[in-house]
């Protein structure tokens, strides 16, 4: 029997995939970060623009009767899955009656990280309370705080805690169940990837920015972002000096290969919105929603585009030429479920 571990095959089983260390240093440095920013703007997560945005839902997306009210802003919550408690961050925008189904998107944070930081670099609840959805930012487990991508045994299952996350959400809240979305950064990007495939009834559509790559069969869209200076899983793959034995799937590689699960053409469609930015287009898909981007970041480093930008030192780069929160939630609207 063979075994995928980190975009490689190995004749045993193997722990999971794990950033490089220099990657433990990075998010420790960012919270700090972004900890500062916060305290120095006194801006804080709980900040949103004015106003009532109009909410998205699917022309077949029944309403909720009872309504499932809940009030706006981000909470807390705790969810026990498989004996363990888990916390996760909800974010119900200002648009939310309770009796509208309204889409969800779930945010996976980076390796070492929590669902906190992942908001705060994406701003994605800003994002949710302009285009009326909600967002679900889940915590991984360990310490540091790690996404089992890879569903190695003796580590949390996180696809099941995911599964039960969703289930939760729709019994508390009203939920278009044609429009659940899942976003990632680095090792959270691969849960995102792995959960579309777990679920390929529910998820339909996937954003990943800087993302470790799993090897499963989705059918879920895709919007993909990498830089290509990226330090701490490289643009081009290979094997890595600080991390033995770990050979990395080059991203073009990665993407090509889900794009052809989805059926689409061999040879995407390249364009070049920015001088920092060249868009891969894989076209005519015939399965799932049906379409593929990658978003090249010339120069860019392991960070998140249009984003809070991490010190430049030790992830590189971070574009602003490109909103990914924004082409991701773009993304999204336009790839319901296709059922």
């Amino acid at each position: 029997m063979r075994y995928r571990h980190c975009g490689r095959e190995s004749v045993t089983p193997e722990p999971p995939c794990y950033d490089a260390p220099m990657l433990r240093t990075l998010l420790a440095v960012s919270a700090l970060l972004v900890v500062l920013m916060v305290a120095c703007s006194g801006e804080g997560g709980s900040t949103r623009p004015a106003g009532t945005a109009t909410v998205l839902s699917s022309p077949t997306a029944a309403a909720c009767t009872p309504a499932k009210a809940a009030a706006p802003g981000t909470t807390s919550v705790t969810l026990t899955s498989a004996g363990v408690a888990r916390r996760y961050l909800l974010h119900i925008p200002p648009g939310y009656d309770g009796a509208t189904a309204v889409p969800v998107v779930l945010a996976l944070h980076p390796y070492a990280a929590n669902a906190q930081l992942m908001l705060d670099i994406t701003r994605l609840p800003d994002m949710a309370d302009r285009a009326g959805f909600i967002v679900v930012a889940a915590d991984a487990t360990g310490a540091p705080q790690l996404w089992n991508i890879e569903k190695s045994s003796g580590a949390a299952d996180d696809v099941a805690f995911l599964r039960d996350l969703i289930a939760r959400i729709d019994g508390d809240l009203c939920i278009d169940r044609d429009r659940t979305y899942a976003a990632g950064y680095s090792n959270g990007g691969g849960m995102a990837l792995r959960l579309a495939c777990e679920m390929p009834e529910r998820v339909a559509a996937v954003g990943v920015v800087a993302s470790q790559y799993v090897s499963c069969d989705g059918i879920a869209a895709l919007v993909a972002f990498h830089g290509t200076a990226d330090p701490i899983l490289p643009f081009a793959g290979g094997p890595r000096p600080d991390a033995p034995g770990l050979n990395l799937l080059p991203v073009r590689r990665a993407v090509s290969e889900w794009a052809r699960q989805l059926g689409c053409d061999g040879l995407a469609q390249i364009t070049v919105p920015s001088s920092e930015v060249e868009l891969s287009t894989y076209q005519r898909c015939r399965l799932g929603t049906g379409e593929a981007l990658l978003y090249t970041v010339i120069g860019g480093g392991h960070s998140w585009p249009g984003g809070v930008p991490l010190p430049e030192f030790i992830v590189g780069k971070t574009t602003q030429q490109l909103d990914a929160t924004q082409v991701i939630w773009d993304f999204f609207a336009a790839h319901p479920h296709g059922r």
